[in-house]
């Protein structure tokens, strides 16, 4: 599903239309509606799943507070379902950048699911009845790519009036989204930048693939932060605040900063899920870092080149804390040219580290992963 279309720009606004026209007391079943309608058209397999989480999520968790036993109840098959999904689509083939296999949605509402039955679990959320459950689950706006937003913050944050300064603003950031996904990321990366690329470098070469891995990291970024842009602004189209998804990631001046500004509604998801339980059963920072990252890294994609990946990020944030923790004991030095230029440094070996994993990440061994790196490093 291309979500610049003219399809989904039609969807934003009959939706967004509808949604006001209503009455308020309808206007959650509105939503759900619009999304059921929406996803039976385009994948209905992904109905099926997402009806079939939606209840289990609601009928293990609802009358008083569950226990652990029953918060694993719910959440164990879909983390299965997900897994399973995730496996088979490696197996045959598929990748990140296809997912063909892989429901339309899954990814996300899995973790939705996961995360309202463990909240109901520890008491945060209480007890309430279907209609706000399937309309936290069923939300159109974010229910294909993003940002897993939380239970709590989707029903505080919203306005059940109309306010012509969230509307602008979502019509603001809608508009974001397009030139980034659009202009940025498919016209000056993918094309202009790429085709400069390949005229001034030769294939395999160091300057090749550094370009190409800029290429990549951009890219990424304006995609995927496009794509939460539009969500985002669809959601305020209609009165609700989601989470943010990216904060400036490459302008960060450690790695542990940029995993706190790159896709934070997964990263916040993992840290309050993962690294958390780590820490609790472990006692140990370390661990509760590579169990995160490594968890992120699998929800991508189970195989051995994202567990690596995840590995590497992981103890990347590592080394940082041990580094930071050294220079802590060091001698600070005031002076703004020697601040600026740290400053500098910082971010681009912090950009650096990023997108060479994304390079890296790209390759389908560790042959390919050795020859690009030695490729990189060598041929110049």
């Amino acid at each position: 599903m291309d979500f610049t279309s003219i399809t989904w720009i039609g969807w934003i606004a009959v939706t967004t239309g509808l949604y006001w026209a209503v009455p308020r007391r309808f206007r959650i079943e509105l939503v759900v509606l619009a999304t059921l309608f929406f996803v039976v058209l385009l994948e209905p397999v992904s109905v099926l799943w997402l009806s079939a989480m939606t209840a289990v999520t609601y009928l293990v968790t609802r009358g008083t507070r569950p226990d652990g036993r029953r918060a694993m109840l719910a959440a164990a098959p879909i983390g299965l379902v997900l897994i399973a999904y995730k496996l088979a689509s490696v197996a045959t083939g598929d990748d990140l950048t296809s997912d063909t296999l892989v429901p339309l949605g899954l990814s996300y509402y899995s973790l939705r699911c996961i995360h309202y039955s463990i909240e109901r679990y520890k008491g945060t959320i209480r007890d309430l009845g279907p209609r706000e459950v399937i309309g936290y689950l069923f939300f159109l706006p974010t229910i294909f790519i993003g940002p897993i937003h939380r239970f709590p913050e989707w029903r505080r944050d919203r306005n059940a009036d109309w306010d012509p300064a969230t509307f602008a603003s979502g019509l603001e950031r809608i508009l974001h989204g397009f030139v980034k996904v659009t202009f940025l990321g498919d016209f000056l990366v993918s094309g202009r930048f790429s085709e400069w690329a390949d005229k001034v470098t030769e294939p395999g070469t160091g300057p090749q693939l550094y370009l190409e891995m800029v290429e990549i990291g951009l890219n990424l970024y304006f995609q995927f932060s496009g794509y939460s842009d539009i969500a985002i602004g669809f959601s305020l189209l209609i009165g609700f605040r989601v989470m943010e998804n990216f904060r400036w990631p490459f302008l960060q001046r450690n790695i542990n900063e940029f995993w706190n500004s790159w896709h934070i509604s997964l990263t916040s998801w993992s840290r309050d899920y993962v690294y958390s339980a780590t820490i609790a059963r472990f006692r140990s920072r370390a661990a509760g870092v590579l169990a995160s990252l490594i968890a992120i890294a699998l929800w991508h994609e189970f195989s051995l080149r994202y567990l690596l990946w995840g590995a590497y990020h992981g103890l990347g944030i590592i080394a940082w804390g041990r580094f930071r923790a050294g220079v802590a004991r060091l001698p600070r030095v005031e002076h703004r040219l020697v601040s600026s230029v740290g400053h500098i440094a910082s971010v681009l070996l912090t950009v650096h580290f990023v997108f060479l994993s994304f390079l890296l990440v790209r390759q389908d061994s560790l042959t390919e992963m050795g020859t690009v790196l030695d490729s990189l490093v060598t041929r110049w």
